[in-house]
């Protein structure tokens, strides 16, 4: 199984990559690879085009037909941590992608397409946050599927 955290554009500092590899190294040893691909971001001004070219973009490097897309969205569903390692855990032989999208956001037709629309917090975030706290919640998850006393249930 591969995880995949795709996000538009660069950490905005050294500390967020130093966060999120922190997780990323403790599941090297385990059957599960938690990999962070960062996408070329789109310069265009016009909000429709860009996202436009963003999701054409995530689309190519992540075809619909090898990897269920998860969509980061403010609307998406809430769901606690247990919950998330219980959707997560039937799809254990697949390949999961969860987009964090641009500044503007996700294009519709990645969302309609997505397996599943999945909302962090009802607060808003920061894309830098958003990395951190998903990638944290990854792991979390796959340490409830594994009994790891991480997450204390």
């Amino acid at each position: 199984m591969k995880l995949i955290i795709a996000v538009f554009g660069k950490p905005g500092s050294p500390f967020i990559k130093d966060e999120v590899e922190k997780y990323t190294k403790r599941l090297r040893s385990s059957n599960v690879q938690l990999e962070v691909v960062e996408l070329k971001q789109s310069k265009r001004e016009d909000q429709a085009k860009s996202l436009s070219e963003e999701a054409a973009e995530f689309a190519k490097r992540f075809p619909r037909e090898n990897y269920q897309w998860i969509a980061m969205a403010e609307e998406g569903k809430l769901m606690n941590t247990v919950q998330l390692a219980s959707w997560i855990k039937p799809r254990l032989n697949a390949n999961c992608v969860f987009l964090i999208g641009s500044a503007y956001g996700i294009a519709p037709e990645i969302k309609k397409q997505s397996s599943l629309l999945l909302s962090l917090s009802p607060l808003t975030f920061t894309h830098d946050h958003a990395r951190i706290i998903l990638t944290e919640q990854l792991y979390r998850c796959l340490m409830v599927i594994a009994g790891h006393p991480y997450h204390h249930v």
